[in-house]
């Protein structure tokens, strides 16, 4: 078994703790913790998934074109020079 350790920003980690608490509600103890649900979530992802997910991240962060619209830029109308 292969353990990462990642850092959320406090407002993603925060959606895991308000699901787990209202599983807690609605189901009793014991109930999954944040860290269980991250886990499962993660877990479903093939790896194609997660190669899809970080493209359009960085798509996003750089302002490329996104797979299915060509010719629109998320931040502006050239993407940034990686140079």
């Amino acid at each position: 078994m292969i353990h990462i350790n990642v850092s959320l920003p406090d407002q993603v980690a925060q959606r895991y703790y308000d699901a787990s608490e209202k599983l807690a509600n609605y189901i009793g103890d014991p109930a999954p913790d944040a860290q269980t649900l991250m886990r499962c979530i993660l877990a479903e992802f093939s790896a194609d998934d997660v190669a899809r997910h970080f493209d359009l991240a960085l798509r996003n962060v750089t302002g490329a074109p996104m797979p299915d619209e060509a010719e629109v830029y998320v931040f502006g109308h050239e993407p940034l020079n990686a140079s």
